[in-house]
């Protein structure tokens, strides 16, 4: 009996229906899910021919770059999430380093006038499913969101 019941299980266990997977290189799908869950995003490519996605949360504008593409700009392996603020009088570096210092999620840097970048990495290598991608983007909005208040956007 207790033979029957694991051969059961392993069978069934054989029968579950696969997950989709979302993969640095599969732009519709990604795209899918942005408007799955509610956001309007666009496919755009950046200066060297890998894809790119622009959006808006929020109101604030942001892309998606891919990364580690290849030369047919396909199998790519990561993406990071990217927005600009364009500040009055620009972020100081103690700024900076206290918000990378103390969050564990989004990078920011400035650029030639201190004005303030966020990015946020992440590795699609294996894939992921269509729920932790849009947890992914859920995580974007809420770093965002968190950096918009601690420069005061």
């Amino acid at each position: 009996m207790i033979r029957k019941t694991i051969l059961a299980l392993g069978v069934s266990m054989l029968a579950v229906p696969a997950v989709a997977e979302i993969h640095a290189n599969d732009v519709q799908s990604m795209m899918r899910v942005f408007q799955s869950e509610g956001y309007l995003v666009s496919q755009t490519f950046d200066s060297t021919g890998d894809p790119m996605l622009e959006g808006k949360i929020d109101g604030t504008p942001y892309r998606v770059l891919f990364y580690g593409c290849g030369d047919n700009h396909d199998a790519c392996t990561t993406i990071q999430f990217k927005a600009g603020y364009d500040l009055t009088s620009g972020m100081s570096l103690d700024r900076v380093n206290a918000w990378n210092r103390d969050k564990r999620f989004g990078k920011v840097y400035l650029d030639d006038e201190m004005d303030p970048f966020i990015e946020y990495n992440v590795n699609l290598f294996g894939g992921v499913t269509d729920t932790n991608f849009a947890d992914t983007i859920d995580w974007w909005r809420v770093v965002m969101g968190e950096f918009e208040k601690y420069i005061g956007w």
